[in-house]
């Protein structure tokens, strides 16, 4: 079970968070040593509800004190993802708000929502260089796949199977 040190509420992306959650998401990668124009394929957060919600997947935040304090999708319709799998992207927290249980949170309920749509496992992708983020995702039990090469980056693949139980535990709030 994954316990949050920090108050705050887990629930689903609502469309007032948008500028929110593009503005984390821009600073969470800045705070990482990433410039946010150099990653591709990154304007999926602009479009929300489109690319995770309506698309079968999902999309949470951690709300605190009135501010989204970290964020999280699930992609499950793709090309590119196999069958039986879903792929969590833009997972951040706010570097003010780090290490207090929030980027579990966003995991844990993100792998509740796949488990719920049927899902036996679920993969990402995060930089090498990014080792806080590499550390984050073994400590929930994530195992290294692959890795490419896409422009200066080098890139990990985590994969998780969902057969080990678990869940959210911040107050979770579904919309």
């Amino acid at each position: 079970m994954v316990r949050a040190t920090a108050p705050g509420t887990l629930r689903r992306y609502e469309p007032r968070d948008r500028d929110a959650v593009r503005d984390l998401h821009r600073t969470a990668l800045r705070e990482a040593g990433t410039n946010p124009e150099d990653v591709p394929n990154s304007d999926d957060v602009l479009d929300v509800e489109g690319n995770y919600v309506d698309a079968g997947g999902e999309f949470l935040v951690v709300e605190h004190d009135g501010e989204i304090v970290a964020m999280g999708g699930l992609a499950v319709e793709d090309a590119e993802i196999p069958a039986g799998a879903g792929e969590l992207l833009r997972i951040a927290v706010h570097p003010d708000h780090q290490r207090a249980g929030y980027g579990r949170a966003i995991v844990a309920g993100l792998e509740d929502a796949a488990r719920e749509r049927g899902l036996e496992r679920v993969f990402l992708w995060t930089a090498q260089r990014q080792r806080s983020a590499v550390a984050f995702y073994r400590s929930l039990g994530y195992q290294g796949t692959d890795h490419r090469t896409e422009g200066e980056y080098e890139l990990l693949r985590f994969e998780k199977s969902l057969d080990d139980g678990g869940s959210a535990t911040l107050g979770r709030a579904d919309g």
